[in-house]
């Protein structure tokens, strides 16, 4: 179970920032324990801030039955007619009020075709309390429930406000984290609780410098959102605007995506089909490169995320948490030899009139052959002087050179 799964919290004071709105749902929520109807109330705000688990709060504390509809699901007029329209006037399994949340209702798809008449009649009529939850209150989207929602918006809490929580978090899981990791994951969360307890989660028993690799997280979509989008939809817009709308570049994505795939779908079909998407855009981004046609790029991210999301039959696991990537681990253990490897390829491309690409892969299996056989025969000092004397290396680099080996670099 991951961080944000195991700490959800169940009551709104257990949830940080946004005091005033904390105040204004809990009052919400008594009323619509007593009263026959109440008003509909919108919530919106950045990512990660805790719409979804205030409503989710205020359903547990008051009992109410939850009924959820988000992104992933069909919100079409038909759907919502057999499914949530006949709670309007009717009480919920053994009499209990129901709480009906859309989430995400500033994403309606295509698909959702004839939703917004559906959906202002349920606002208007429902007995049952509604919560409705946006990033962007002024998304054209929802234009439509402007009039009769109460509008209520969530923001982003301080980050002293969030390195306590982490903190608190860490002390829970006993779980040692540096004041400093935890203050560096607080100021680059930018306020996105669900983004900083994901990056406590990868960053608990690790190396303080993966820090670089977890980024500022103010983004149009945070890279988890964007996974979740690409793993859990079946609408081909959805998957592709999750990575178009990313700020994150096309290769820390593919390298995510790539990471989970077998994490997410259990069908060794769907797991199949989905790394065949994403070899397909890996050539293309390699073209892009190559060529320095960056047309290609529009190829890569159309198959990377609607190519992969489309390969699920449906059989996605929503319990395992997402993977940091081996491969971005792998390189931050690796960046001190790949930086001593570049500065050796840079001495040497005065002599053999090569690219450091060529040079580290071609050239230096050649140079570790040749020098370990001289060592043999001549010693290891003859062999240094040599090496320095003819190619400027020093010492330390011969060494690096002699214990190449280009699979483990």
């Amino acid at each position: 179970m991951s961080l944000c799964e195991k700490h959800a919290p169940y009551t709104l004071n257990a949830m940080i920032g946004n005091r005033l709105a904390r105040d204004r749902l809990a009052q919400f929520g008594i009323d619509a324990l007593g009263a026959k109807r109440t008003a509909a109330i919108m919530i919106y705000g950045p990512s990660g801030t805790g719409k979804t688990s205030a409503a989710h709060a205020i359903a547990y504390s008051n009992g109410f039955e939850l009924i959820e509809l988000n992104a992933s699901d069909y919100r079409d007029s038909e759907t919502l007619s057999k499914r949530v329209l006949p709670l309007a006037a009717t009480r919920g399994l053994f009499s209990k009020k129901c709480l009906i949340l859309f989430d995400e209702i500033d994403e309606l798809s295509r698909l959702d075709t004839g939703s917004e008449k559906v959906i202002l009649k349920l606002v208007k009529e429902s007995r049952h309390p509604i919560i409705l939850i946006a990033n962007d209150y002024w998304n054209k989207k929802v234009a439509f429930l402007r009039d009769s929602v109460e509008r209520l918006e969530f923001k982003r809490p301080d980050s002293e406000e969030v390195k306590s929580f982490l903190k608190r978090i860490a002390s829970e899981e006993k779980k040692e984290v540096s004041d400093e990791i935890l203050a560096e994951i607080a100021k680059r969360s930018n306020g996105d609780v669900r983004g900083a307890l994901n990056d406590l989660e990868m960053m608990m028993g690790a190396r303080p410098e993966l820090l670089e690799f977890l980024g500022l997280r103010d983004r149009k979509a945070e890279i988890f959102k964007v996974l979740d989008k690409i793993f859990f939809s079946s609408d081909f817009d959805m998957a592709r605007n999750a990575v178009s709308t990313s700020d994150v570049d096309l290769d820390m994505m593919f390298n995510w995506i790539g990471q989970n795939i077998p994490n997410k779908f259990l069908s060794k079909s769907s797991i199949f089909e989905a790394y065949e998407n994403l070899s397909r855009a890996s050539m293309f981004n390699e073209k892009a490169s190559r060529k320095s046609y960056y047309g290609y790029l529009r190829y890569a991210s159309v198959l990377m995320s609607s190519g992969v999301s489309l390969s699920s039959n449906g059989n996605v696991s929503r319990l395992t948490p997402y993977a940091f990537p081996s491969r971005i681990s792998k390189m931050s253990k690796t960046k001190k030899s790949r930086e001593s490897l570049n500065a050796i390829a840079l001495k040497l491309s005065v002599s053999l009139h090569a690219n450091r690409k060529t040079i580290i892969n071609d050239h230096l299996p050649v140079f570790n052959m040749m020098i370990n056989k001289a060592i043999e025969a001549y010693g290891a000092e003859a062999v240094q002087e040599f090496m320095e004397m003819k190619y400027k290396l020093e010492k330390e680099e011969v060494a690096i050179i002699a214990a190449y080996s280009r699979f483990s670099s």
